[in-house]
This record gives structure tokens, sequence and C-alpha cells, in this order.
């Protein structure tokens, strides 16, 4: 058996978990501390959870919880359900939600106009006087699209309403995470995307790719 993350954290909440310390790990501080108070909710909790993270640890997953997203090096590759249509030797590393971004350059009202003055000079005959059209003022705006992310061993998908893509990972130029959302650039074409997780997904690409490269 290969010693993961996952048995480590089974092996906390075994011997810890009546102190709620795996609740705490996770980032549920109110219920870790009803496990403080109450000896893991009378041991009943406790025993509940050392079967759901011996289960996880068995299958090689870990609980996260609340907790970010990672994929250490001895992490198995996770394999998960998607609803894109894999091809024959095809597997799903990651399927989670995700936002399309882009950002547009519109006009977002107007300036410098002002009102004319008429002035009548004769019977039936006037002059308009200091009349000129105000200016349109642009601005960028940003359009966010929701959908689903997906990447396999073999492709980068986000399927949704407007910004959809399907490109191969060998057509993959580079990948920027930020704080809050990750960039795929396919040649001289990159697609922002907000998501949750964005060094998560970075870790699963950078593994499948660093996997290709050694076959």
């Amino acid at each position: 058996m290969v010693w993961t993350a996952a048995w480590t954290d089974f092996v906390i909440c075994l011997l810890f978990g009546w102190l709620g310390v795996h609740k705490f790990r996770e980032k549920k501080i109110g219920i870790g501390i009803l496990y403080l108070c109450t000896l893991g909710l009378f041991c009943i909790g406790w025993m509940v959870d050392v079967i759901r993270y011996l289960v996880a640890a068995l299958k090689g997953e870990r609980i996260q919880g609340n907790r970010p997203k990672h994929l250490s090096a001895d992490d198995a590759l996770p394999i998960v359900s998607s609803n894109v249509m894999l091809s024959n030797g095809e597997v799903c590393h990651y399927c989670g939600a995700a936002t399309h971004v882009k950002t547009k350059n519109v006009v977002v009202g107007y300036s410098g106009g002002s009102r004319s003055t008429s002035i009548r000079i004769a019977k039936g005959m006037s002059v308009r006087l200091g009349a000129h059209k105000a200016a349109p003022v642009r601005g960028d705006v940003q359009e966010r699209t929701p959908g689903v992310l997906s990447i396999t061993n073999k492709r980068v998908v986000f399927s949704g309403n407007k910004g959809a893509f399907d490109k191969k990972i060998t057509a993959l130029s580079a990948v920027t995470p930020y704080q809050n959302g990750i960039a795929f650039q396919f040649g001289d074409q990159q697609y922002p995307l907000e998501t949750s997780e964005p060094e998560y997904v970075y870790e699963i690409l950078a593994r499948i790719v660093n996997s290709s490269e050694d076959i």
C-alpha cells in the first residue's frame, strides 16, 4: 500500500477525531468546537467520520471540506465523472463549475452635451445657437457566462451558452492561474475562466502534461 495524504487524514481522524481535529482541518470551525465540547458528538459522530475517512483513503481520495484542494506528489490523478463525451482511452480528471469571462468595450454614457437656444430673427425664421452633440463615453464591461470546466487526459473542455471551447491539451501554449480564476492559452487565443480552485486545476493540468511527456 502506498502511503498518501488521504491515509494521513484517516489517521488524524482516528486518533484525534473525538477532539474535532479533523473538522478544524476541514475549516469547519463551528462543528469542530461542538466535537471538542461533546467528545465527538458522544463518539457517534467521530466513529461515523472514521468510516468516511477510511472509505475515502481506500479510494485514494481526500475529504476536502472547505479546504482548497491540493494534489500532492504522492496523490494519483483523480478520475471523476463528467458531462463530456469521452473517446476510447480518455478519462476525466477534473470537472467543476466555472464562469467564462468576456470583456467588451461599449458605450456606457455621454458627456459634453449642452442645450441649444433658439432665437427668432423674423417671422417663420429662427437661429439655433450653442447646440453640440454629446460625446460617447466608452468603458469595459465584463460579460459572465456560467458553465462546466472538464479536464481529461486529452482535452480541456468548457461547456456553456457562451464562450464554450473544446481544445486538445497538446495545443495548450500556457496556463496562468489567478486568485479567483485561470486563463488557458491556445495559440494566439486566450480563454479566461473564473473558478473557486484555480491552483488545483493548474496542478491537475501540470500532472497530465508531465505524465504525457514521460511516455
